[in-house]
């Protein structure tokens, strides 16, 4: 986990975002479940998910979902994403699916409030994979186009091509980006969530320059609130994201990362791995212990050295927890490498240096095993710290 980054406050997208094709779920809305994390500054989330963008390793450019309703904070949380790549040395690609739309004839001709018009009338994912995914995928070239239409003119695009490196990462937001004919163009899939009324609110404030309070709630609770229930209940997003941001309130959004409907993680992998170490120390630094529910089986073993007894059941390791660290305000900086995931077991490099100026420092070894629902249940330690020298005689 690296330090925080800048604290960059939720701003209204412009006026000028037409939502054109948008959608949003009511009652399937996911809410936060176990394995959420709060985040007491949006920053830390933002760099959660670099970190995680970081995590894949693919011989090809990263290809990032940024998927969610209208007005949720997809547009507002990719570009912040795309902004702290490019300051960690990423070149990035950052594009919207707003710009892959079918001409407004073909989008419309079902009528203008049509939720199933919205939904498979809308986005041109024909051309969308033809001249960005696939030649950033696996096998492709890595010759792309970011636009393929202007929503300003109507008019369809061509303009030149651009060549991608090999580390580029593509950081792409819009609606209807998990559904099945796009599912397997993403190494990265997020869904941002938020409730329905508070987007419709977010919405009217946004295009209030171009658009009545009337005009607002009707696109949205005729078109694109019916459009995401439909997505939801044919393509289930949620099931298919690694990640889950939910952007009720964006100075706190909620970090969860995603398992299948019967309980079982739809994988371990780095992403995941890399959001539970997260969790971990945001849990640090936290007043309390209730995080650690979200981190632990009830039956959880935690061994604080490869010698040493276990502490054995939550519990024992929450009285542990407490016991071990100076309080929730303690002043450390912590960083992770993860070795391999193997299965339900990880082992990941941690260093942690305390104080400011620093006094102590620790370079671990963790072991974890994950149980079926992504909790921990089995973690060893393996501290070491630097080697004192005797001075010079």
């Amino acid at each position: 986990m690296t330090s925080a980054i800048r604290d960059v406050p939720e701003r209204p997208v412009p006026a000028t975002k037409t939502g054109e094709g948008d959608g949003m779920d009511g009652s399937q809305t996911p809410g936060p479940a176990q394995g959420q994390s709060n985040y007491p500054r949006r920053d830390q989330l933002i760099g959660l998910l670099a970190d995680a963008v970081g995590s894949v390793t693919v011989a090809h450019p990263t290809r990032v979902a940024v998927d969610g309703p209208p007005a949720a904070g997809k547009t507002t949380l990719a570009d912040e994403l795309a902004a702290v790549l490019r300051a960690r040395g990423r070149y990035v690609i950052r594009a919207t699916v707003d710009d892959f739309l079918f001409p407004r004839e073909r989008r419309y001709r079902r009528g203008e409030f049509s939720a199933q018009g919205c939904y498979v009338d809308t986005h041109d994912h024909g051309t969308l994979k033809r001249v960005l995914l696939d030649p950033l995928g696996p096998g492709g070239d890595r010759r792309f186009r970011r636009t393929a239409y202007d929503h300003a003119t109507d008019a369809v695009l061509s303009p030149p091509l651009t060549t991608a490196p090999a580390d580029a990462v593509l950081v792409f937001d819009g609606v209807f980006l998990l559904r099945p004919e796009l599912l397997d163009r993403w190494e990265l899939r997020v869904l941002v969530s938020a409730a329905p009324d508070r987007t419709v609110e977010r919405a009217v404030v946004r295009e209030s320059p171009v658009s009545s309070r009337a005009d607002v709630e009707r696109r949205w609770r005729e078109r694109y609130l019916p459009a995401q229930r439909l997505y939801f209940a044919t393509a289930r997003p949620a099931e298919h994201a690694h990640v889950v941001v939910h952007n009720d309130d964006p100075r706190q959004p909620i970090w969860e990362t995603r398992t299948h409907p019967d309980g079982r993680l739809a994988t371990m992998d780095r992403n995941r791995v890399a959001a539970w170490i997260a969790a971990y120390e945001q849990a640090w630094r936290t007043p309390g212990t209730a995080a650690l529910g979200t981190m632990f089986t009830s039956d959880a073993s935690y061994r604080q050295g490869p010698y040493r007894d276990p502490v054995v059941g939550l519990p024992a390791i929450t009285r542990m927890w407490d016991s071990e660290r100076d309080g929730p305000d303690e002043v450390f900086e912590m960083t992770s490498e993860i070795v391999a995931v193997d299965g339900d077991t990880a082992v990941a490099r941690v260093q942690v240096r305390y104080g400011d100026p620093v006094h102590q420092e620790w370079r671990d070894l963790w072991i974890m095993r994950f149980a079926e629902d992504g909790k921990c249940l089995s973690f060893e330690e393996w501290p070491f710290a630097p080697e004192k020298r005797a001075a010079a005689g």
